[in-house]
Formats: C-alpha cells, structure tokens, sequence
C-alpha cells in the first residue's frame, strides 16, 4: 500500500532541526525528499540527531554560488511540491529561496518555512537556536524548580513541536492547493512551537488565577500527582487525576481515612495550599515501606494509574513499545547497527514507513536524478486560489475526545478552517474545571451536550456522522465500540469518514488498555530521568510534551488522511498515542549505538548545558541566556565585558555550567539590568535572549508581530487573549474568533443546521435529557 503522501516531492535545504524534524516526517509518510547540504555543511551532524531526522531522504550538496548548481537549484524548485527551509527572511533572498524566487519558478510549490522567532518582528533575522528560542517562549521559564529560577530541558522540545506544526502546514497546504490551484507561502516558527507546547497556560484575563498556589515542586504539582521514591531508592509516578482514583489510593496505601478528612475533602486537585506539605507528609513516608515494584502492582490491582520512571534505554525495549512497532533497527552506513524510534502516527489504508537510514550528502547527479525519477511534470499553469477562507472551510470534525490529548488536535483543525463540534456528556467534559486551561484546549469549537448512551442520542450521533470527514476520539480502548460509535460502525455509516483514535499506550499490545496521563508516560519514556540527571532525582516537565505531542501527531494524521482520500475516496482508520508521541518528542534521543554520547545528563537545577550556554540572572531579578558556539562571538563578549577572563575559545567552550567561568559570568550580568545586559549583548551580536514566563510573551514584539496571540470573546468571561493560530498560511490565511464553546453552547443551531431538527423536536429532547 503507498503513503498518503505518494509521488509528492520535497525539497529541504538543510536548516535547523524543526525543518529537519517535518521533512523526516512527511518523508515516512510517502513523500519524496531530497535534502541539500550547503557548502558550509550541517552544523549538527556529529549529533545523533542527524543520524534520525535525516532518515529516509535523499542527500547531495551543493553549492549555490556556482552558475550550474543555480541551474541545478532551479530545475529541482521546479519539480518540486514542497520547497522546507530553516532560516530568516534575509538568508532566504541571499540565498533566493524566499517566496517570491520560488514562486517565478514553480507557481505550484508550497514554501515551508521554520525560522527560529517567525518571519516578522525586529528579530525576524535572528538565527536563535533551540536554547534561545525555549529562553524566549518560555520553556526555560516555565519549568519547575525549588529555586523557581529557570530551568533549560535537556531536548529540543520547542524544535520537534514547529516540526510537527509545519508538516501539519504543509499536508493542509496540499490539500487547499488541490491538483491545479497555486502554491502558497507556509510558516510555523520554532516560537510558535514553543508555544504549542503551552496553550493551556498561555492565557491572559482579569479574573484568571493559577490551578497550582503552591511552591514550584519538580517532582510534580500536587501531592497525589508526583513522584514518589520507593524504599529501594527508585521513583514512580501516581496519577491521581480525579476524586475516584483518589480514593482508590487512599486504600491502596491503607490510608482511607484520608479521604474523609477536612483538610483533603477537595482532593485532588482543590486541596488549600496550606494543607499540600502535610499531605505530603503523610504519603511519602509510606511509599517509603515498600520497594517501587511492589507498589507498582498493588496501585495497579487498585486500578490507581501510576509509572515506573525509566530510562530511555529501558523504554525502548519495553513491550509495550515493541508491540506498536515503535522500537526499529536501523543500519546506519556512517555510525554502524542503531537502534530508533518507529513511526509516531498508523494510517490503515496508507501507512507510512521508514525507507532507510540517513545518508551522507551524495554526489550532486545521482542523487538528483533519484528524486527527479519520482517527479511528476509542474509545466501546467497554475490557478490563483488566493482565498479568504482558510484551508480546511466546509470539513466537519466531530470531537468526542477529552484532556490535552484529545481536545488539542481538534483545536488546530478549527485553526485550520475546519467546523469542530465538541460532543460532550450532559455532565460536561471533565477537564472543564480547569478554567481558562480548557479553552487553551478547545478555542474555536462549537458545543453540542448529549446523552450519546440513549437510543435518540444515538440517532443524533449516527446522523452527524453521516456529514462528518472527520472523527476523534480519545477514550481507553472498547468504550467506544460499546456505544456503537467505533470505526466499522461509523464508516459503514459514511465510508468516506476519517477516523482518529488518540490513547495512552495504543489499541494493541500487552498494556494496550492501561489508564495513563502525559506523567505516566514521562516517567515510563525516560524524558523524567533525563531531566533529573545522573544523580538526582527525576523531574516532572512542567511542558506536557506527551499529551501536547499526541494532539499535534492526531492533526498530522487527520489531515494526512484527508490527503489520502483526495486518492481513494475512501476515509481510513488512525491513531497515534502518548507513549508514541512521547517518543517523537524526543526523537533524536531515542537513537542507541556504540559510542553514542550521554543524552541524559540534566538537573533539577539546570541552567544550562555549559558555561556559555546557560541562563544567568541579572540586577533586576529578570533572567537572560546565552548561547555562543563561534569564537568570533565568544572575543565579541570579552570586548563588551572588560571582566570576563581571558580564556582562549576552546577554552570557554569547553567551561561547564557551574564552573568558575560560569560564576564569573553571573557576576557580570548579576550588575546589570536584563534590558541593558540584552542590549550591550545585542550590540557585540553574541546570541542572547531573555527568558520569559507565560506572562510576558502577550507583550513580547517578536510575539505581536508574528500574531501568535489571538483575542477572543467569551460568553461568560468577555475578551480573553490566548494563543492565536500557530501555522501561517499566506494565501488561505486562518482567523482565531471563537472562544471554547460552553457546555451545550450550540445544541440547537448543530442540531437545526446538520439534521434539520425543529423547536418541537428539540423541546422534546430537553424534556428527556436527550440533550443539554
């Protein structure tokens, strides 16, 4: 069976990760891709990254400044669907890869573009990297520490979330271009990834307060929602998420008397702040009687969610992984037998698949000519589809899905033009009760509340199926075949449906039906480990790169599936999961050679990976980080700083980050003001950003200018501003101007405007709670 993305060719020029990261992805989803390596070569090509994000591609070099090889450029720009690029706006004219050259080319191709702080803004032609970039979206700034300064991660997070955003881009680009329509120009910056990892937390209104008071915990945010370390010195995770796994811990620990008492009546997620640490204090003492394997079968016998914390080594081999094909063994022609991550999304019909290891740039023809033999002909005239509707206007998606991992892939469909219609209980979703988090979660969604167990919400069920393209789903495996709304159910319904089941650990496999939340699946994927270190404790992300991860990979699915039925006429069934997106979230860590270098080195109070490239703390209090890598910028900081020591490059380089360089810099930045200290920084052009907290990025101009926040109305909170639409289409350009929907908001227009229900009728379903 082909891929959805069959005989669609690729041009990447070799840029930073996230370009690196959505080529590879659309690669092993059919597409034809052909890397160029410039003459300066791939800055991260001694990295195991390279040797993952690279896979599945072709590889020449060439060396724009040569009249033939500008030849050569122009005759693949012309064959070409796709043309993916990883730089700012003036690199792209120096190089005559922006929009504009491409475009006289091949009206048809799309341009991808990945630049670090967006194509926009006074920085627009900064080349941050992923460090400065998690500085400036506020990663860095957000991640839990008892010091509450900030803490880096240990993996470029905000890198592999604008990859996944740009391939999603890019497929729905495809999709609004058709077979004959113009090309347009795409962005998903790496901020805007950034960002997509944070929707729920990046929200700005009067009335907003914080689900979590208390002190900033690294081991997770409320006492039954954390790591605990067991009497054999190993940690697990208990997800105590809801009242009733609460209670189900409370005697799986014999300890049921907890619930009853004053103090934790609102547990888990509302008990006061002043009664967190007695709590606390009473859980951790008992995890402590018993080694974690033995406390690991009685919380799941008491059906309690919880997690070893593993390492990344361990998880590749874990069953689970290996069932879902998510454990590959690749032979890797430069650093030998690899073992790698499969593929983070199934499409039934067409799935993708791994088509080789990552090759070293080739010679210029041969490489060429293997691409091109895949090409169709571009010579045909392309129409102007310039259009103000977005790309996906007239689809209609029907939500049924719950969390950060179901309900955010619908969110971006919505972004993207599509008619989401947000299917609830009567009771309502119960991720509502995080307030402003779930319209993070669900913004641009249409509400319709009904009893979907009654045989008259079966009958609405079965009649919005029959006009939807598409359906998501994220409850545990078998709950929706028992309500009759499955895949075979609903396709035999409307066999051009797109079906996307989104879970924790898959629909087949040993642990296929294990309860699990994003921690589950950070403690289980090694990311916790990682993070802590070699000698501390493990670190829970506050970055839920699971369930965020799991959101972007079920869009990505959807719209390749939608791609595929352009083909087939046919919908198909897909899914993807936490413990895959786990995985493709840190793609370039999960790779496992001879030789392959030490992934997992962080600390609970990391702040960065070396004494130039690090945060560090200003007059002010305000946090700013530097990242230098050329010596030309390493004698730029000794000239502006009089008192940095006069170390030779590889010397400063080679400086740990909490060595004597370190603290030599700190006492630097630590006289002066972050705005001065950025400015003089600027000045010297040594790579530097502040690092912000959700807060400040509403004020951010490099934000603003790239319209990353949106403003919108809700019924009950009035003007709210959140995170706007994260993928920037030129021509089918999308709008954000719908709040998340209340709990049966639009009941009675869905039910009036998709199956003709009457105010008699409707009255009727009210009056047997048929509906909400």
């Amino acid at each position: 069976m082909s891929g959805a993305l069959d005989r669609t060719n690729i041009l990447e020029i070799d840029g930073n990760l996230a370009s690196a990261h959505a080529a590879m992805l659309l690669a092993e989803q059919g597409a034809n891709v052909l890397r160029v390596e410039l003459p300066a070569g791939c800055a991260w090509r001694s990295t195991p990254h390279y040797h993952v994000l690279n896979r599945s591609k072709e590889s020449i070099a060439l060396d724009f400044g040569r009249a033939d090889n500008r030849e050569r450029l122009t005759e693949l720009v012309r064959a070409a669907d796709i043309v993916i690029t990883g730089f700012g706006p003036a690199r792209l004219r120096a190089l005559a890869l922006d929009y504009d050259s491409i475009r006289k080319i091949n009206p048809r191709a799309i341009a991808l573009q990945l630049p670090s702080l967006g194509s926009r803004g006074p920085e627009a032609d900064f080349d941050a990297n992923e460090d400065l970039v998690a500085a400036r979206g506020g990663i860095s700034g957000s991640q839990w520490a008892r010091s509450g300064n900030p803490v880096p991660l240990v993996f470029p997070a905000a890198s592999y979330s604008a990859g996944t955003m740009a391939a999603i881009g890019a497929v729905t680009a495809l999709i609004s271009r058709g077979e004959h329509g113009a090309g347009q120009l795409v962005e998903a910056s790496i901020l805007a990834g950034a960002l997509s990892l944070q929707t729920g937390g990046i929200m700005r209104h009067d009335k907003m307060t914080s689900v979590y008071q208390g002190a900033s915990d690294p081991l997770g945010p409320i006492p039954v929602y954390r790591l605990f370390e067991a009497s054999d010195g190993k940690y697990l995770f208990a997800a105590c998420g809801n009242s009733t796994f609460w209670g189900k811990f409370a005697i799986a620990i014999e300890r049921p008397d907890l619930v009853a008492d004053p103090r934790f009546e609102a547990a888990p997620w509302g008990v006061p702040v002043e009664h967190w640490q007695p709590l606390k204090d009473i859980i951790e003492p008992i995890i402590k009687t018993r080694p974690r394997d033995e406390w690991l079968r009685i919380l799941r016998a008491a059906d309690v969610p919880n997690a070893p914390v593993m390492t990344r080594q361990e998880f590749i081999d874990y069953a689970q992984v290996r069932a879902l094909g998510m454990r590959q063994t690749i032979d890797d022609p430069a650093i030998g037998p690899t073992v790698q991550l499969g593929l983070p999304v199934f499409l039934g019909d067409t799935p993708g698949a791994i088509r080789g290891a990552a090759k070293a740039p080739g010679a210029i023809d041969e490489g060429r000519e293997r691409w091109l033999s895949g090409a169709r002909s571009r010579n045909g005239a392309a129409q102007n589809r310039s259009s103000s509707n977005a790309p996906l206007a007239g689809l209609v998606v029907l939500d049924f899905a719950s969390y950060i991992a179901g309900s955010y892939g619908p969110m971006i469909l919505s972004q993207l033009g599509a008619t989401v219609i947000k299917i609830e209980s009567l009771e309502g979703d119960s991720f509502r009760h995080f307030g402003f988090g779930f319209m993070g979660w669900n913004q641009g969604k249409r509400g319709l509340a009904v009893d979907i167990t009654s045989a008259e919400g079966r009958e609405i069920i079965h009649g919005l199926a029959a006009k939807a393209d598409v359906v998501v789903e994220n409850l545990r495996p078998g709950r929706m075949k028992r309500f009759g709304y499955d895949y075979e159910s609903l396709a035999a319904i409307n066999p051009r449906v797109i079906y996307m089941s989104v879970n924790a650990f898959g629909n087949r496999g040993p642990e296929h039906n294990q309860p699990g939340f994003d921690p589950l699946l950070q403690a289980r994927s090694g990311v916790m480990a990682a993070q802590g270190g070699h000698h501390a404790h493990p670190v829970y992300l506050t970055c839920a790169i699971c369930d965020y991860g799991a959101a972007m990979l079920s869009a990505y699915g959807c719209v390749l599936a939608l791609r595929a039925r352009e083909r087939t006429g046919r919908g198909q069934f897909c899914e993807t999961s936490l413990l895959q997106s786990a995985m493709a979230f840190q793609a370039g860590e999960f790779i496992f050679y001879d030789g392959r270098p030490d992934m997992e080195n962080g600390d609970p109070e990391r702040r960065g990976r070396a004494a130039l490239a690090r945060a560090y703390r200003c007059a002010d209090g305000e946090w700013l980080f530097i990242s230098i890598d050329q010596p030309e910028q390493w004698n730029a900081l000794r000239k502006s700083f009089s008192s940095v020591p006069a170390l030779s490059f590889t010397e400063g380089i080679a400086a740990p980050a909490e060595g004597k360089l370190a603290l030599e810099l700190a006492e630097v930045f630590s006289k002066l003001n972050r705005s001065d200290a950025l400015a003089l920084l600027k000045n010297a052009s040594v790579p530097a950003s502040r690092v912000s907290h959700a807060k400040e990025l509403f004020d951010d101009p490099q934000v603003i200018a790239n319209e990353l926040i949106a403003a919108v109305n809700h019924p009950d909170w009035g003007p709210v501003r959140q995170t706007g639409a994260l993928i920037r289409f030129e021509s089918t350009p999308v709008k954000v101007d719908r709040a998340a929907p209340l709990l049966g908001q639009h009941t009675d227009e869905i039910l009036r405007e998709f199956l003709g229900y009457d105010d008699a009728k409707l009255t009727a379903l009210r009056s047997r709670r048929v509906i909400k």
